[in-house]
């Protein structure tokens, strides 16, 4: 009877044992990004203090661990202390905030100006992520897009700016980074001041002032050509029921609510990340947004978006 018992013990023993030495199953972690082109810093002489009460607010409610923010000017130490992030001022304009430590910092300026583009590497937790911060010249206006012409034509007034070759050589910057994406994710957001040739199709091409065209506009072609995926668009497949507009299209009127344009994005690539919730939230500058169920004054003139992505732990 008693050794019976003992070798019972030992069996429930090399059990515990064996349950302790397997491997538990990978768990997953949550990075929340917003981008946000947040109009001279959120603090315009027009609304210099609900201004900067309203950026902060809207992005402490919007609970991102990093935010990708353009048109930064001068705003990067307060929104820093009042959320308790790191940052990295990369220019005037550009400025990402992290709860993460931030581990590295990129510039390429000898090819890409930092007031256009910019980064860092972050810490999630023991799992590095690359993000980078985003703006393309504004230049030509895409609110005056001559939809009435051929696509060939209608890219050529788009190549007369500088987005094209602006983009080409941010992504021939990025191609040791983007070699690295099976093992450290990288997303990229901002204001690419450009539409998408996924919002400017067949279903498209009679609303929201596409004017019956249909384009495939060489910066987000160029983009997922290099293998990144529109975060918003992957998650909102549709672009006539979801076209997820962050701009004005008619005028620069601030009287004008004809919100009809997908100019803000984060776009990401790598093997150990993906994209499990995309918004893009819109509303008139100097009104009042109601924002997951608190009223902020809105301080732009730009909509932003909010990409929650799942990351598989190292």
């Amino acid at each position: 009877m008693m050794k019976t018992k003992n070798l019972c013990l030992l069996a429930v023993l090399y059990l515990l044992v064996g349950a302790a030495c397997t491997p538990l199953k990978e768990s997953k972690k949550k990075l929340t990004v917003l981008s946000w082109n947040v109009w001279h810093g959120g603090h315009s002489e027009h609304y210099p203090g609900k201004g900067c009460e309203g950026t902060i607010g809207i992005l402490r409610k919007s609970g991102a661990d990093v935010i990708l923010m353009v048109e930064t000017y001068g705003t990067a130490p307060q929104v820093a202390d009042s959320l308790g992030y790191s940052y990295n001022l990369i220019s005037d304009n550009l400025c990402i905030y992290s709860r993460y430590p931030i581990t590295q910092k990129y510039t390429f300026s000898d090819s890409i100006s930092t007031f256009n583009f910019g980064g860092v590497m972050i810490d999630v937790d023991g799992t590095p992520v690359r993000l980078f911060d985003t703006w393309l010249h504004y230049l030509p206006d895409m609110r005056l897009a001559p939809t009435d012409k051929t696509e060939e034509e209608i890219l050529a007034w788009e190549k007369e700016g500088t987005r094209d070759e602006e983009i080409h050589k941010i992504l021939a910057v990025l191609q040791p980074i983007l070699a690295e994406t099976d093992s450290i994710p990288v997303i990229m957001g901002g204001d690419f001041n450009t539409h998408s040739h996924l919002d400017w199709t067949e279903a498209t091409r009679h609303l929201y002032n596409h004017g019956g065209a249909v384009v495939r506009w060489p910066v987000s072609v160029a983009l997922e050509e290099a293998g990144f995926k529109d975060s918003f668009r992957q998650l909102n497949p549709d672009p006539a029921a979801s076209p997820g507009v962050t701009w004005l299209t008619d005028a620069d009127s601030l009287e004008t609510e004809c919100r009809m344009d997908r100019i803000d994005f984060i776009y990401y690539q790598g093997k150990t990340i993906r994209a499990t919730a995309s918004d893009c939230y819109d509303n008139s500058l100097g009104k009042i947004f109601t924002f997951k169920g608190e009223d902020f004054f809105y301080p732009s003139d730009h909509g932003f978006v909010l990409t929650e992505f799942e990351l598989d732990s190292k």
